[in-house]
């Protein structure tokens, strides 16, 4: 069987490492990007870089996203340069952004109506994990295209979860970053309140160390940020911010009341419109002791 031509689009911390993956386990990998300058590292290494989303479609068998959201994925897809445009029938979409619900609805509509296979497949994890290919993938496809395209995406994760058909993906994601999103700020807060009662916060982590049930992987992924307060983005505030409020529309829609994430919603937005939007969701914490910050 001759291997799939990938157009991948999308550079960003996540999806730059995500490509080179691909690359590295031999796949044939076009590249697109709005920031022309982040496809260069590419074309040193041989690989071409599209002009537009709608030639890199024409080029390809298969095109993976990875962008920031709705609107992102609106502009790739969209207008006389846009993937669509290319009439690419008959190829695969894997879409391995973080998009809302109701998006995710439609983009599986319009890939029904235009014959392309539309595979709904965002993931689990931050930049370590892109960078060294241990992403969880979290699908939502047929069972026969998600079996043809398995060992791709292998190339990027070390498992897939299959949750049903397309939009299951996103819908199993957006669950998910309600759970870390609550958990950050569950973490910050604990730490904030230590300070406050004079105690040094690197005994939370002691603490959940040493406990079978709050032995956590997160938590020892974040305790340096939290214990020197540095916040080096491995998963951007922007980007909890933007998940949180697809996580809130999602529910309303349904009838279904999230006060706990909501106000997770709050903290974040304050933070972001501090200047922090560009910093890991961590960076809360600066909203919840901004003493220490004067």
């Amino acid at each position: 069987m001759t291997p799939p031509r990938i157009g991948f689009i999308g550079l960003g911390i996540m999806g730059s490492a995500m490509a080179k993956n691909l690359v590295k386990a031999g796949y044939d990998v076009t590249v697109w990007n709005r920031d022309r300058r982040k496809t260069e590292e590419f074309q040193a290494l041989g690989r071409e870089a599209a002009a537009t989303p709608k030639d890199l479609a024409r080029r390809c068998d298969v095109v993976i996203t990875m962008v920031t959201g709705d609107e992102a994925m609106e502009a790739v897809l969209g207008g006389p340069d846009g993937l669509f445009a290319a009439r690419f029938g008959g190829s695969t979409l894997i879409n391995m952004s973080t998009v809302s619900s109701a998006y995710c609805e439609k983009l599986a509509a319009l890939c029904f109506r235009e014959a392309v296979t539309f595979l709904d497949c965002p993931v689990a994890g931050s930049k370590p994990l892109a960078g060294n290919g241990t992403l969880i993938i979290l699908a939502g496809a047929e069972e026969k295209a998600l079996e043809k395209r398995r060992p791709l995406l292998l190339s990027m994760g070390r498992t897939v979860i299959h949750a049903g058909p397309p939009t299951a993906g996103t819908r199993l994601k957006l669950c998910v970053n309600l759970l870390l999103a609550q958990m950050t700020t569950g973490l910050c807060e604990s730490a904030a309140l230590a300070k406050a009662f004079g105690l040094d916060p690197e005994l939370i982590f002691r603490t959940a160390e040493a406990s079978p049930a709050l032995d956590c992987g997160y938590f020892r992924m974040k305790k340096e940020n939290i214990l020197k307060r540095e916040f080096p983005p491995a998963f951007a505030l922007k980007d909890l911010l933007k998940d949180v409020r697809y996580i809130l529309s999602g529910a309303g829609s349904r009838g279904l009341e999230l006060p706990v994430t909501a106000a997770v919603e709050m903290l974040a937005a304050k933070t972001y419109n501090s200047g922090e939007r560009n910093s890991d969701l961590t960076s809360i914490l600066k909203s919840l002791d901004p003493r220490e910050e004067r």
